[in-house]
């Protein structure tokens, strides 16, 4: 029954040039209001602006790039040489006296030495650095597929969780109609209506209440997640890209987008790719076949320290002539020194097979991340071909048989012949299944994601 009343009409020709009067007003204020108030517009936010920003302002790229210079800088750096040492002294100067041309021994020296590196240990040094610059960028090209599966795997929960509540929204409104249908049977005494059908449709209402609670939560914790890639809190005015329809295709292209791979592409590359052999060439692999690299210098500079340094000194004596007028000679020096690194050869030995282990450690952890990463896209695969099934199977035939089925028990129920709560039940199962049916796109979305945060890497290597 209706809670609402029409009010009666009282002297409506005597009143209209009030109401006349009173619109212009209000349209006059509305344009003032308008004109100076421009109107605030949400914006939506898409998976590609999302990624967009997550790599612009991300602290771990900009921090690569100041590591790569570091180690650039180092590996300049260790090519030279160590300072020459200049030294100066007076040499053998009388106490009786102090005077520099008393004595012929007394002399004003001036030296110079240089220390050469040990055998080849300045070039192993330099290319160590080398390769470490080359590893920021392999690393920065790991967090960027990184930050891109993580980034569009919580952009994809924000916007599963802004749909469901649009489908929430569709199924109150089923129902709402579904109450306002029942009630009006009942009111007029048409058929077996009963108090007890309004009751069953409101309790089905009032259960969705919970679900909105729920969905809501869903979507403030994503929306939250979501900011963190971004350095602060989104603006409360952008909003999730939320289509006409619910059955709509999640936005995938985004993930595609610096590979130039159209979807259809991108799903041959998978299925025509051996995963274990592939993905070798995977920034994750190849960090830890760059680590082998530097490890192997590591080797390299272990087995110099097994040579001897060599130095140069050469000096030069000045002797002021004697006092009598007598001249005396200059002196010069030339000398070398070496170091005789065979007295702890124990040492350097342990010091190899130690650099050495690490090496052939490293190599393992290649092995093991290969096998760890093609793995999970041999899952990832099965998993995507069973959600591509179930989406072909909801889209052609569950959407149109609960579609069916609601309409036949409403028929049903409006010539007497079914119950309330079937009428029910069918509009809530319409519903569920157009919300299992988004889960399956949101969730074949993800697996799209991870399958790209694995390929997508590994294509570019090959194709750039």
């Amino acid at each position: 029954m209706s809670n609402y009343s029409v009010p009666k009409k009282v002297n409506e020709s005597a009143n209209r040039p009030c109401k006349v009067s009173a619109l212009f007003a209000l349209i006059f204020v509305l344009s003032s209001f308008l004109m100076a108030n421009k109107p605030v517009v949400a914006q939506t936010l898409s998976l590609e602006q999302a990624l967009q920003l997550a790599i612009q302002y991300d602290p771990l790229l900009k921090g690569n790039a100041h590591r790569k210079d570091r180690f650039n800088a180092e590996a300049e750096a260790s090519s030279y040489w160590a300072n020459p040492q200049v030294s100066a002294s007076v040499q053998n100067l009388p106490t009786d006296g102090f005077a520099f041309d008393q004595e012929p021994m007394t002399q004003f020296k001036v030296g110079l030495k240089q220390q050469l590196p040990r055998g080849d240990e300045n070039l192993y040094s330099q290319q160590k650095y080398q390769v470490m610059a080359n590893q920021m960028s392999v690393e920065s090209q790991a967090r960027k597929a990184w930050l891109k599966r993580e980034v569009t795997l919580t952009w994809l929960d924000w916007v599963y969780a802004t749909r469901r509540i649009g489908l929430l929204d569709k199924e109150k409104s089923l129902l709402t109609q579904l109450l306002d249908f029942t009630d009006s049977r009942y009111s007029q005494g048409v058929g077996a209506a009963a108090q007890q059908d309004i009751l069953q449709v409101r309790l089905a209402l009032l259960s969705l209440d919970d679900k909105y609670v729920q969905a809501y939560q869903q979507k403030n914790e994503a929306r939250s997640a979501l900011s963190k890639w971004f350095g602060a809190p989104l603006d409360e005015s952008v909003s999730a890209p939320l289509t006409q329809s619910t059955r709509d295709a999640i936005e995938v292209d985004a993930i595609l987008n610096d590979s130039n791979l159209s979807l259809s592409s991108f799903l041959t590359v998978i299925e025509n790719s051996e995963p274990f052999s592939i993905l070798q060439h995977h920034p994750e692999a190849m960090l830890l076949q760059i680590q082998t690299q530097i490890e192997a210098q590591n080797v390299n500079i272990a087995r110099e320290q097994t040579k001897s340094q060599w130095a140069f000194e050469a000096s030069y004596g000045y002797r002021q002539d004697a006092q009598n007028g007598a001249s005396r000679a200059d002196f010069v020096s030339l000398g070398v020194q070496v170091d005789l690194p065979f007295f702890n050869k124990s040492r350097q030995d342990a010091s190899i097979a130690a650099a050495a282990s690490k090496m052939s450690a490293s190599e393992t952890d290649f092995r093991l991340k290969v096998n760890e990463l093609a793995a999970n896209a041999e899952v990832l695969k099965s998993r995507l071909s069973a959600l591509s099934e179930r989406k072909a199977l909801y889209e052609t035939s569950l959407i149109g048989e609960t579609r069916q089925l609601s309409e036949a028990e409403l028929t049903a129920y409006t010539t007497d012949t079914g119950d309330i709560g079937d009428v029910v039940n069918a509009n809530l199962k319409q519903v569920q299944v157009q919300d299992d049916l988004l889960k399956i796109d949101i969730e074949r979305a993800r697996t799209l994601a991870s399958l790209a945060y694995l390929y997508l890497p590994t294509h570019a290597h090959f194709f750039e």
